[in-house]
This record gives structure tokens, C-alpha cells and sequence, in this order.
């Protein structure tokens, strides 16, 4: 259910039949010339959306602002890990405050993933309670390799919005696969990074990226993701 669209009188009727608030969270920067900048957003959501329907969920709407400075200089709206970290933080503890203390961080950007461990310790040091609050970086239950605009990307948002996608535009990313993944984990977390390895912005090839590529990785990631969530339940009920 999306907490957007509900009255008070439903959110309090509901309540108790949830097993968890689901804050998708994401970004707004650039995705090559041939996907939308809110592409992280897009996708977070609606697997926020399609975990909903397999496990009683209140869906957020997606925090669509991230920390993305390593974008610069093509487009980013960043915010710093800070700000994130005292935005979610303080959703957080009004969900707790609203009888809600089940909450999952579900994370459709690379920049975001650092601060996300802590919320936990935040929330927690400022309530004086345990709350059950837990974060997942989606893409990493896709099984692929790292993609930015890429064949997964793309494939992705192709199964989910595909006319915010121009084909006509899409272009192989410059990636220098000679470079560690230890290396590019932490070096892409340098404000202007993205494009001294890159060049275009694109990290990946999306030119062979279909519709149905994109519904087989929803179906896998979803599927992980409902493993993940159950366990993360399971773990919550036990004294």
C-alpha cells in the first residue's frame, strides 16, 4: 500500500497488518543521453511496489535526492551523506513514533550506501528504543556485474518506463575494466570521479538492453529481495 495515497483512519487500520514500512531511496543525476536522470528512483520504487504485493508493506514515497557528487560536472541535484543520513534518520523515528518500527531502507544508489549502516545507530541513540530498521542495495541481489546506464540499467527501466528511454541515443560506456573493484568502490566516491573513468558517463554497454532482459532481472532481484525481507522478519520476531 502506498502510504501516499491513504487517509489516516486507513493508514491506522492497516497498521497492524503490516509487516514493514519500505522507504525506496534513490537519486537524480545523469544516466547517459538515453535514460532519465531520475533512473535510480524509477527503479527502487517499483520494486518498493512489487515486494508490496508478495508481503504486506506501507510503501513511502522514494527519497529521490542522493549523494551523487561524483557525477559532476554533467548533471547531479546531490545532497551530502549528512543530510541523507538526518533525513532518514528522522523518517525513521516518526514511523516509530507512529507505531511503526519495522522499517526497511531499500537503496537504488551506489553514493547512498555508505551512510545507510548507521541509521540504525542513529535512530536508536536518539529513541532509546530497538527499532527494527534495515537497508538493502538492490543491485546487489542481481547477480551482475556493476552497471551505470548499462545493459542493466537499461534493461530496467526498458521493462518498467520504456518511454523514458531513447535507443536512438544509447551509447557504450568507456569503463576501464583493468581497474580493481576495490578500486572503483571507493574511487567513485570522489566528488567528479565518474567521468575521468568513464569519459560519457555510461558504465556498461546498453546497446543489446531489451524489455525482456530487463522483466528476467526484476524477476531475480525481486525474489532475492522477498528471501532477504522474510529473514529480516523472521529475525525480528525472535526475543
Amino acid at each position: 500500500m502506498k502510504i501516499f495515497e491513504m487517509s489516516d483512519p486507513d493508514i491506522r487500520s492497516f497498521r497492524d497488518k503490516v509487516e514493514q514500512v519500505l522507504i525506496p531511496v534513490g537519486s537524480l543525476e545523469q544516466h547517459g543521453e538515453h535514460l532519465p536522470v531520475s533512473t535510480d528512483s524509477i527503479i527502487v520504487e517499483y520494486i518498493a511496489n512489487m515486494i508490496s504485493k508478495e508481503i504486506p508493506s506501507l510503501i513511502l514515497p522514494a527519497i529521490v535526492y542522493g549523494v551523487s557528487y561524483e557525477h559532476k560536472p554533467l548533471f547531479n541535484i546531490s545532497i551530502s551523506s549528512s543530510a541523507l543520513s538526518d533525513i532518514l534518520s528522522e523518517v525513521c523515528i516518526s514511523l516509530i513514533e507512529n507505531g511503526l518500527n519495522n522499517v526497511i531502507i531499500l537503496n537504488g544508489h551506489h553514493g547512498n550506501a555508505g551512510l545507510l549502516q548507521y541509521i540504525p545507530q542513529i535512530v536508536e541513540r536518539i529513541k532509546f528504543q530497538d527499532a527494527n530498521i534495515n537497508s538493502i542495495n538492490y543491485w546487489q541481489l542481481l547477480g551482475r556485474d556493476f552497471d551505470h546506464a548499462g545493459f542493466v540499467e537499461t534493461s530496467l527501466v526498458l521493462a518498467i518506463r520504456p518511454e523514458l528511454v531513447n535507443m536512438k541515443k544509447a551509447k557504450k560506456g568507456a569503463e576501464d575494466r583493468t581497474l580493481l573493484r576495490q578500486v572503483t568502490s571507493s574511487y567513485l566516491n570522489r566528488p567528479s570521479s565518474f567521468t575521468k573513468i568513464t569519459k560519457n558517463g555510461v558504465w556498461g554497454d546498453p546497446s543489446y538492453a531489451s524489455p525482456n532482459e530487463g522483466k528476467k532481472l526484476l524477476n531475480h532481484v525481486i525474489n532475492n529481495l522477498l528471501m532477504v525481507i522474510r529473514q529480516f522478519n523472521d529475525l525480528s520476531k525472535r526475543s
